[in-house]
């Protein structure tokens, strides 16, 4: 049953953690093979993954123990992201009956109703905009969506993008239940498999620093800031945010390869796609040489982060890059620029 298998995926209980430790049934054995397969999986970027359906997920709370353990952000933010695109796949495919898709979105607390008449799905708008916040599109705006009466109506992939966000949240929710300090001594029967977990993470090349060169981070808009850090802390930007980030650092001066080398940090980095990708939005291997989008397509996609930040409230500021050359250009003390220099 669909609301059973749910149910299980985000169970991180000790006491049904420690069943499957000591167990000696064949189930729980596939289910600790699977738990560090996850794991492992999460570390490559090519190759089939033996965890890849929905019905392997019955092995996420064990790996969450594990990488309560391990405690590297990074990693745990590509295994969730894996088991998310599970999650999606499974709730777009036809193996679904659409009846059954709002009983699994409120196992994750959004609020759905399925309307056979129309073949769409009905959400509360509130709902809708915190779960698409970091979706990139249009199609994913609010002003963009049929709303009536506070609820939006939307098509199954959007319907299923609803659920894979509202799927993350509560992963990171259940991660963040789990107490460290108990991890060692209840995850003791695997210890091995753990260790090796740890030893393939110190090579796995996804544990990076952050390296700007000779770019001064202090002179960035808080946009560009706030798409870093959250690379940093193992968040999936979404496309115009990544856009956005290659073009800006590219028109400041950055190399290629350092913002490739910028982007191994992030959870689903794969060094062929991102150097295309890089490439081609500097105009490597394109007719054209792009630019980062304006300040109000960035606050549209809700990709603007300006705060309280006096630079971003001045009404002539129009684009990240703006905001760069102001900051970069220097200023000489006295009283005719006084204040310029506090701006």
């Amino acid at each position: 049953m669909l609301s059973q298998k749910v149910s299980e995926y985000l169970d991180v209980g000790e006491n049904g953690i420690t069943a499957i430790l000591n167990s000696n049934e064949p189930k729980q054995g596939r289910i600790r093979r699977l738990a560090v397969r996850l794991i492992v999986e999460a570390m490559g970027n090519e190759g089939a993954k033996e965890v890849s359906n929905i019905d392997d997920l019955i092995c996420l709370p064990l790996s969450l123990w594990i990488l309560r353990n391990v405690n590297e952000h990074l990693l745990t933010s590509r295994v969730i992201n894996h088991a998310r695109d599970l999650v999606n796949d499974f709730i777009e495919s036809r193996a679904v009956d659409p009846d059954y898709i709002p009983d699994y979105a409120r196992r994750y607390s959004v609020r759905m109703e399925y309307d056979g008449e129309d073949e769409g799905f009905t959400i509360p708008s509130n709902e809708f905009v915190t779960y698409t916040s970091r979706l990139s599109g249009y199609r994913y705006r609010l002003v963009y969506q049929n709303v009536l009466a506070g609820v939006v109506y939307a098509d199954k992939e959007t319907a299923a993008k609803v659920i894979r966000e509202a799927f993350v949240r509560r992963a990171f929710e259940a991660y963040n239940l789990i107490d460290q300090g108990s991890t060692t001594r209840v995850l003791q029967p695997m210890k091995s498999s753990v260790d090796e977990i740890v030893e393939k993470l110190q090579t796995s090349g996804i544990k990076k620093n952050f390296d700007l060169g000779d770019v001064d981070f202090n002179l960035f808009p808080p946009c560009i800031k706030e798409y870093i850090s959250q690379m940093q802390d193992g968040v999936n930007l979404p496309h115009m945010a990544r856009f956005t980030l290659v073009s800006f650092l590219h028109k400041i001066g950055m190399s290629n390869d350092d913002i490739i080398g910028l982007f191994k940090t992030a959870p689903d980095f794969r060094e062929s796609l991102t150097t295309y990708q890089v490439n081609h939005v500097t105009g490597e291997i394109s007719s054209t040489e792009y630019s980062p989008p304006k300040c109000n397509v960035l606050q549209s996609n809700h990709l603007c982060y300006m705060g309280e930040d006096p630079i971003c409230h001045k009404d002539w500021l129009k684009h990240p890059l703006q905001y760069y050359t102001f900051k970069k250009k220097p200023r000489k003390p006295g009283p005719g620029n006084f204040r310029k220099t506090r701006e």
